[in-house]
């Protein structure tokens, strides 16, 4: 049984190439049949949408303020990952115009970032952190060498590389700060900016890659990859997804999740 996630991606994978005269082939579900093949994808998306609903009233414990925070930084990212979808490994270093960043550029200092607004936040919770201002700014640098707070100096190979790199980052930053508590959200972590609360540094990992998603939607015009119609309806399903990824459990909702897997894995397989 495939999981929620791996199902979208059958999806993803079916579709996100077609060109926009494939998306009105003939496709029924139940009364719905003059819609199209178009229809997968929305009832894809309506399915999602329905899961994170039953899920959310399911969920044993309230979320957390951290826990909600990056609930909207994973909606960014799985944005992002949409944004992405059906790019090609030449994509990456085509120049888009004079001036502009290529998006391997544009990925690679999202990425930095990623790792950058991550390590402030666990130097200051650190245990290892020195006690006096002046010595711990001066440890930050070399604190982050030692306990695997870099990103790699460039980001080499295709997309499917890229996009491994993005995601790993990613699922650290999930895994490291979804415990953090209301008061750890109120302490300062000093960065280049000066010190901030760690509130403010948790909402920069969506602020960031929301204005850098923007850029990329902005290169990908430029060299002549905009968005067809199945590639924005495949970009709004990784949005949807991304409400169910973030109420993942093995304590409630396996049925359900597994119920909706199923059904979006078939559709995958049917059009493929």
């Amino acid at each position: 049984m495939p999981t929620v996630t791996e199902a979208v991606e059958r999806l993803v994978r079916a579709t996100v190439d077609l060109p926009d005269a494939e998306m009105g082939r003939p496709w029924v579900w139940h009364e719905y049949d003059d819609e199209g093949l178009r229809f997968a994808l929305l009832m894809a998306q309506h399915e999602l949408r329905d899961l994170a609903v039953r899920l959310a009233a399911m969920r044993p414990a309230t979320p957390s303020q951290a826990q909600r925070i990056l609930g909207q930084y994973h909606h960014a990212y799985r944005d992002l990952t949409g944004a992405l979808a059906g790019l090609r490994d030449e994509d990456l270093d085509r120049v888009p115009r004079e001036g502009e960043w290529p998006l391997r550029d544009v990925l690679e200092h999202m990425l930095g970032a990623e790792y950058g607004f991550l390590s402030v936040i666990r130097y200051e919770l650190a245990p290892d952190r020195p006690p006096d201002p002046k010595a711990a700014e001066e440890r930050l640098g070399p604190w982050r060498d030692e306990h695997g707070y870099r990103g790699p100096k460039t980001l080499e190979g295709g997309v499917a590389d890229v996009r491994n790199a993005l995601y790993e980052v990613h699922r650290r930053v999930l895994r490291e700060l979804g415990d953090l508590t209301d008061a750890d959200l109120e302490r300062n972590a000093l960065f280049w900016d000066g010190p901030k609360p760690i509130r403010f540094r948790m909402h920069r990992f969506e602020a960031h890659m929301i204005q850098h998603t923007v850029q990329v939607d902005k290169t990908l015009v430029w060299i002549d990859r905009a968005p067809t119609e199945a590639k924005r309806l495949v970009r709004v399903l990784y949005a949807d997804l991304a409400a169910v990824e973030m109420l993942s459990s093995t304590s409630f909702g396996e049925k359900e999740r597994d119920a909706v897997a199923k059904t979006i894995a078939d559709r995958a397989q049917e059009i493929g």
